[in-house]
């Protein structure tokens, strides 16, 4: 049984079913720490999943995650966005032909210049070659291709990020998460809520946000619905991997009136 892998089928145009899988890969992301100066050798392997002999072609893009950060990405020619990575990395073979059943590895190289500074991001596609399909009900023609997504980032990259803004509205917490340095953040948040006596009444987890250098968005979490008149502390945990946290205590009051902020801790 294969172990860890992942399948990602992008098509290039959007509204269309995806097709049956043909290519499976071993590692749908790749996050490489590195130093100025680093070379970093190392391989993926692709799987072909059927009973028929598939042409492959091998090539890079860059990517960005997008508004509203909720994981949706832009796929760019290489060397077009900030933050590129495509000029450091080679990769071989570029296209080959992968029998049925059968699975390739593909070498690449990440040579890391002396002055790295933040995350560079791309991503290494694999993509059947020949005719492509055409969807004889709706005309589209699509493109079937799987990739890897590569984190490439300094071992001192900048991980300055804040959590700021909040207001509750209709029952709602909200605020608003700023990455503030110089890589992506892909923070896991985390709260709970505590009475005046200091029992836990709530726990949960904010919605998943990808964010790119100086981007900002916002997040919202319910409070409790039977949450009785007095006074509540609300704890945000933002973790932001690598042993990075950022705390936030919201003090709130709750009346028949509703719920408002009386003052906001680190």
């Amino acid at each position: 049984m294969l172990k860890n892998i992942a399948v990602a089928l992008f098509l290039l145009c959007l509204g269309v079913r995806p097709a049956a899988a043909q290519f499976m890969i071993e590692e749908g992301k790749v996050v490489l720490p590195v130093a100025g100066g680093e070379r970093v050798n190392k391989s993926i392997t692709i799987h072909n999943t059927t009973g028929a002999d598939v042409g492959v072609k091998v090539y890079w893009e860059d990517f960005r995650y997008e508004a509203p950060y909720d994981g949706s990405k832009a796929f760019l020619p290489a060397g077009t966005v900030p933050g590129s990575a495509s000029a450091w990395v080679s990769y071989a073979p570029q296209e080959f032909k992968l029998p049925a059943f059968s699975k390739q590895k593909i070498e690449y190289t990440v040579s890391v210049p002396a002055d790295i500074k933040g995350g560079h991001y791309g991503a290494l596609f694999f993509e059947k070659s020949g005719e492509p399909v055409r969807d004889m009900r709706t005309g589209v023609t699509i493109v079937t291709r799987t990739g890897t997504l590569f984190f490439i980032e300094a071992r001192d990259k900048d991980k300055s990020a804040a959590l700021t803004d909040f207001k509750i509205e209709g029952g709602k917490l909200s605020g608003n998460f700023v990455d503030r340095g110089d890589a992506v953040m892909i923070p896991h948040i985390t709260f709970y809520v505590m009475d005046e006596a200091g029992m836990a009444v709530d726990r949960g987890e904010v919605q998943k946000l990808y964010l790119p250098p100086g981007a900002s968005a916002p997040f919202t979490l319910n409070l409790p619905k039977e949450l009785k008149d007095g006074r509540y502390s609300l704890v945000l945990n933002a973790d932001l991997e690598e042993g990075d946290v950022i705390v936030k205590e919201i003090e709130f009051t709750n009346s028949a009136a509703g719920a408002v902020i009386t003052a906001v801790k680190d």
